[in-house]
């Protein structure tokens, strides 16, 4: 027998989706949703996930980052009345709307989708770049 957990199998989109309309909705809490996305991105096993999952995923982990408000610098993953938050419910809810437009390219054509995502992504380093005069 052994001591090894089993992964649990990569949550679907539309589970991720769910959990982010929650939270932005003030439906769960912060702390709650960090734990539910904290196996999956932390866990250094490679599980073959959809892009836009783990990119989701990775938000969900984020979204309870709290800041001192006596040092500036200083961030951890915290719970509420501990620090000030860094993302906002705002940010959260802007953060889903962001997410979901670019999964639209992806549900219009998914075969040409990571191709799509990669040009993207170059002309967003390419223009960040130019503005930094480095392009």
């Amino acid at each position: 027998m052994s001591d090894l957990k089993v992964p649990p199998p990569p949550p679907s989109r539309e589970e991720a989706a769910a959990r982010w309309q929650a939270l932005a909705a003030g439906e769960v809490i912060r702390e709650a949703v960090h734990s539910w996305a904290a196996s999956w991105v932390e866990d250094e096993v490679e599980r073959g996930f959809a892009p836009l999952v783990f990119g989701a995923l990775q938000y969900l982990h984020g979204f309870d980052l709290c800041q001192d408000p006596n040092r500036p610098g200083v961030v951890w993953h915290g719970i509420s009345d501990e620090g000030k938050w860094i993302h906002s419910l705002d940010d959260i809810a802007s953060g889903l709307a962001r997410w979901q437009a670019r999964c639209e390219p992806h549900d219009a054509d998914p075969l040409a989708w990571p191709q799509t995502e990669d040009e993207r992504l170059r002309a967003l380093i390419q223009a960040r770049e130019a503005e930094d005069g480095q392009g």
